[in-house]
Parts: structure tokens; sequence; C-alpha cells
């Protein structure tokens, strides 16, 4: 819904003349004309079509790669923002970029933010990683323009409330200097201080993604991973506390908001990559859970993780992943498959080995299919009672999963 603000300018005056007596000397009896009131902050809609004609430009310019006529549509008193944009532009410059286009939103939204600058209006920023995005990825955003009706600038292209509102993710290159080191399969974006480290990542990637390949189902064998210093600016990309964990997998929706997923990609922080081994399983674990995309979101999470770590750790010996498992697991007595939030804070260090353990099991007894169709069984159903589909899909249940997997590992 369109917010509009019109002005009411009809006055009627009536002019009596009476005689004066008694005036004092200089005294002015004439009112000065009323003075015509402002418009609200941001609700200037004499500058619209001169806003929407820069809009149209900024556009061209993304379209042609045209920085100079881009960064000559901000304002010359805006020199932070006209900062972070030439850094943004530069940024971008240096990715498979694609898609862009800048149209007019929802301008429904404006009435949820507090006005600024003379007119704000709401745009959505598109654009898509080509190779790497199934769809073009939106941003809204606020643009708010200063000036008149003959030149406008813009002054900002964020809105706080609006960020909120839409739930904005930032990438790396919204909030610092970026290097991107790219192969056929894979999009590194480092920042100045993880760039010394950024082959050994990318080479480490395009190693695990053969492991990945041979066992997870079709997929489209690429993948974005992010690594940067900034642990903040990771963290409000993501639901994880990235410097808590060592990497997080994460789905970049098509637009705020909505179901659709253009891209899955991940996020390693940075201490994580400085061992050339645990590099590799940590990038096998992340790309597992990129590979898988939606497949596993109605699974368990001794699933979905369990799996992962299976996949990490395929490489290795059978004997020696079965005694790594065990020593990692240590007194089984109690040991148990959990669900939600109680995975990752009751004991996660056993939530993840024993779902290890589990995972491992039915895809080395009964091959790897045998975890990705339970997959599809909890999807199917919409994570229907876990002890249900192992029965139907296996003829076991959660219990008797546990203890069939622990003594395979000889954990009991």
């Amino acid at each position: 819904m369109r917010t509009t603000r019109g002005m009411l300018a009809s006055v009627l005056a009536c002019v009596l003349l009476l005689p004066l007596a008694g005036c004092q000397s200089g005294a002015d009896d004439t009112e000065p004309p009323p003075s015509r009131s402002q418009p609200p902050a941001g609700m200037d809609d004499s500058l619209r079509d001169a806003a929407l004609a820069l809009i149209d430009r900024r556009e061209q310019a993304l379209l042609d790669g045209d920085r100079e006529a881009f960064l000559a549509t901000i304002s010359p008193d805006a020199e932070d923002f006209a900062a972070t944009q030439a850094r943004w532009w530069d940024n971008v410059a240096q990715l498979p970029a694609t898609d862009f286009s800048l149209e007019l939103g929802d301008e429904g939204v404006m009435s949820r933010v507090a006005g600024d600058g003379d007119l704000q209006l709401p745009v959505d920023f598109t654009m898509r990683l080509d190779g790497f995005d199934a769809e073009p990825v939106t941003q809204p955003l606020v643009y708010t323009f200063v000036g008149d009706e003959d030149e406008v600038h813009l002054a900002s292209d964020r809105n706080i409330q609006s960020d909120a509102f839409t739930g904005w993710v930032p990438a790396p290159w919204d909030v610092t200097t970026i290097v991107v080191e790219q192969t056929d399969a894979v999009l590194g974006v480092f920042d100045e201080e993880t760039a010394g480290g950024a082959g050994g990542v990318v080479a480490s990637t395009e190693k695990a993604l053969e492991t990945v390949d041979a066992l997870v189902p079709e997929w489209s064998g690429r993948a974005v991973v992010y690594t940067i210093s900034d642990l903040d600016a990771l963290d409000r990309m993501s639901l994880m506390d990235a410097s808590r964990t060592a990497g997080v997998a994460f789905p970049v929706a098509a637009r705020p908001g909505r179901r659709a997923v253009a891209s899955y990609r991940m996020i390693l922080n940075p201490e994580s990559t400085l061992d050339p081994v645990d590099r590799l399983s940590l990038l096998r674990h992340e790309l597992t859970h990129v590979a898988l995309g939606e497949l596993d979101d109605h699974s368990p999470e001794w699933l979905v993780e369990g799996s992962a770590m299976y996949v990490a750790g395929s490489s290795d010996p059978l004997a020696d992943r079965k005694r790594r498992r065990a020593r990692q697991l240590g007194d089984p007595a109690g040991a148990q498959l959990r669900n939600g939030r109680d995975f990752y804070q009751v004991r996660p260090v056993a939530s993840y080995t024993l779902a290890g353990i589990v995972c491992d099991y039915l895809a080395t007894t009964r091959g790897p299919d045998t975890l990705w169709d339970l997959m599809a069984a909890f999807r199917a159903t919409r994570r229907a009672d876990p002890d249900r589909i192992l029965q139907r899909e296996l003829g076991v249940d959660t219990e008797q999963l546990t203890a069939d997997a622990l003594a395979w590992t000889g954990a009991v």
C-alpha cells in the first residue's frame, strides 16, 4: 500500500479596513503573510520524478560497469556513504555478479520507518552470483534523497528499521574490503587479513568437493565460502555464533521473508582454517550441508549433523573411524540421539559423536543412500515422530538403532 502525503493550500482572507486611533509611532499594523509549511522529513513528493530518474541512472551504471556514473549519484555532503559505496563497487567488481536491477519497492513499508532527508523511497536491489546462485537475490533498501525538483542526490541506501523489518542479512562485500579467489567450482571471499590463506582454503574446498560429490545426491557441485576476520559481521549472516564454531552452512533467501532459496553458502571461522587436515574435514562437513540444501530441512538433528560427520570422515579407514568415535564418545552409558536444541545444548560433543557413529553405521552397513532416503522420508512427512519413520524405513526404533551402532563401533 502506498503512503501518500498531500498539502492543502487554500487560504481565505478578509481584510477589514477600520479607522485607526492611538497608534504608536513606528508600529506595523499589518501581519506577514502565512509561510508555506514544509513536508515532513522524507516525504517531499516534489522530488519524486527526479529521484526515480536517479534510480534509473544508478541501475544503468551497474549494467554498464560505470563506476564514475554510479558514484556521481551520491550527495557531495555524504562523505562516509560515498566512501562505503566506492568500497562496495570495488568489491562487487571482483565477483561474478550479474542480473543487476534497481526497482521501486513496496511503498507500504515506508509507514514503518522514520523519515530522513528530503525524500525516502523503498528500492529493491537485485543481483546474482553467476554459476553459484540458482536465481537472483533481492535486497530491500531504503534510498534517502536530498535536493530539490531540479537536482537530487542520494544520501543513504539503508534504514535500520527497514533492515530489522525485512531481515536484511549482510554479505562480506557489504561490510569490509574483500579479496576474491575463484575457480570453476569455488568462489572464495576473504578480507585483507585472511587473504594470505586464500589459496589453501580454495584448494582444500576443491578437494573436499570430490568426496562430497561421490556420496551426496546430485547437486550443483559449486560452493561459495566466506572467510573474513570480522566475526561480528559473520554472526549476522547466520543464526550461529561464528566465534564459537568452526564453520556454518546457511541458506541465502532469494528475498528476505520468502521460502525460495537462491543458494547455500559457507562461513569459516579463520581460526579453523589454519591446520590443513582439520580444514579439509571441516570443509567436507559444511559442504555436505550445502550439497543437501533443503533435503534435510525436516530431519532430526542427529541425522543432519551425523550425515555430515560421516561424509567428513569417510576417506579415513573404517577401523580408524570406529576407534576415533569410540574414544571421543567415552562412556556410552546413557548415550542417546538428541533432537532440537538439546542436540546443541546438552552435551553437544557427545551429541555430534553419537550422531556420527549412527550415520556411519547406517552408511557402511546399508549404503550411503540410506541416509538420503531417510531425509526424504522425514521431509515427506514434515518431521513426523522419528521412531515411526525409522520403524517404517529401517525396521528399528531410535533406541535399537543406537544400540546397534554402538555395538558395531565396539563402544559397548
